[in-house]
């Protein structure tokens, strides 16, 4: 399960917010890897995985600068899941 998790993480993140994806399938992005982070896994993966927080910065970035609403509130509730942890490590 842990490594099915990293792998969809990783997935979402490699895909860093282009100009070719619509902002549905961005919010959707975020929303996946909200989601994601919200498991025990998916959080460690957080801490854990290497160039995680560096290339969510740069996801959250480039769709901040989109000024579309839905990407942005996506955006913002998917970075405090990450600030709220509600799960016991």
């Amino acid at each position: 399960k842990e490594k099915l998790i990293n792998n969809a993480i990783t997935a979402l993140l490699s895909q860093e917010g282009d100009i070719a994806a619509s902002n549905a399938e961005l919010e959707s992005q975020f929303q996946a890897v909200r989601r994601l982070v919200a498991s025990k896994a998916g959080f460690l993966a957080f801490t854990q995985l290497p160039r995680f927080r560096e290339r969510l910065g740069v996801k959250v970035v480039k769709a901040l600068k989109r000024n579309n609403d839905g990407v942005t509130h996506a955006s913002i509730d998917m970075l405090c899941a990450l600030m709220c942890v509600s799960i016991k490590l």
